[in-house]
């Protein structure tokens, strides 16, 4: 069996979901109080670890060169604090606004994913699969090749959430198997149900991944990386 696609009217299920993702997503202005409190806490820790920051200098000038540059007698010491909060304080808006600005909307294409009632069946049939474990968080990636020579991508998020508490990541029960089916919404791409079925898939060796931005796949699409590539595409360059 090839990888297959077909349309259908979506279930009752499906609609719920779909319905429950419409009422969680965020507003403008909910994200616009995000941003404000976002903002509000990167003020608040650069200014602390500025405060630090020049705790330890004062100290350390105390220390060797018995240089008192502590707030109690520097007497500018009230105009570097202020300029300095003035500064974190346009650093935390600037990168609060960028925050929000990069936003998306999802909330019309979701509208339009309930107003068509359509949901598509992808089915896929694997021959084999290779997983890669990213560094920043510790999370698994599979990377499925279809029996038309298609590449899925699918991340275990079980394993990310083990690993960053410290567990074995590899102690998740996610397993891959021969045949899939993945329920899309056609506006958002939302995956709404994911089945698996057949036969266990062996991924073999674990590979560690490049985390390089340019290089990160899309989870529960078709990566655009051919099979016989992804080592070299996405495992860690080697040490010299």
């Amino acid at each position: 069996m090839i990888t297959r696609f077909g349309e259908r009217p979506m279930s009752a299920a499906e609609r719920a979901y779909l319905e429950d993702s419409l009422r969680k997503s965020a507003t403008s202005l909910k994200r616009w109080r995000e941003g404000a409190e976002n903002a509000l806490v990167f003020w608040s820790v650069s200014m602390l670890l500025l405060c630090l920051a020049w705790v330890g200098l004062a100290w350390l000038a105390r220390t060797l060169v018995h240089w008192d540059i502590g707030w109690s007698n520097n007497p500018s010491a009230f105009e570097v604090l202020a300029v300095a909060a003035l500064a974190c304080a346009v650093l935390a808006v600037v990168s609060s606004v960028r925050w929000i600005k990069g936003w998306q909307d999802i909330r019309p294409a979701l509208r339009a994913d309930l107003e068509g009632g359509q949901v598509v069946d992808e089915r896929y049939q694997f021959v084999a699969a290779k997983r890669f474990q990213e560094q920043h968080h510790g999370g698994v990636l599979y990377f499925l090749r279809t029996s038309d020579d298609k590449v899925l991508v699918l991340f275990d998020y079980e394993s990310q959430e083990l690993a960053v508490h410290d567990k074995d990541p590899m102690t998740s029960t996610f397993r891959v198997h021969t045949e899939l089916l993945m329920v899309r919404a056609p506006k958002t791409g939302f995956v709404i149900r994911k089945e698996f079925s057949g036969a266990l898939l062996d991924p073999g060796e674990l590979h560690d991944m490049d985390d390089a931005p340019e290089k990160w796949p899309e989870d529960e699409s078709l990566c655009p990386i051919a099979w016989d590539d992804l080592e070299r595409h996405f495992s860690m360059p080697a040490v010299p």
